[in-house]
């Protein structure tokens, strides 16, 4: 029991202490985040309007945002923090 404690209580890095997902309205521009080796742009970013970027995950939604890049937009969506970077699964789009 000791050392569950020592693991998971005391430990801030431990997921027990990790940022829970939460759902998020952004309103931002779609912006390029990869490129295959020819140049396409197969996954979008959004910036919003704090200087803040979010990856978009490789859903369905996610790929309708390769149709609106450098467009305005507003989403909602699951925002978890992966390796110091906010990665979001949207849940809906609209144009701003």
């Amino acid at each position: 029991m000791r050392r569950f404690c020592t693991l998971f209580w005391k430990n801030p890095h431990s997921e027990y202490f990790m940022q829970k997902p939460e759902l998020k309205t952004i309103w931002g521009i779609v912006i390029p985040a990869v490129w295959n080796e020819i140049g396409d742009v197969v996954s979008v970013a959004i910036a919003d309007y704090g200087e803040e970027k979010y990856l978009v995950t490789d859903n369905e939604a996610g790929r309708k945002l390769l149709s609106l890049l450098r467009k305005r937009v507003v989403v909602d969506g699951i925002v978890k923090k992966q390796d110091a970077v906010q990665v979001i699964d949207i849940k809906e789009i609209r144009l701003d």
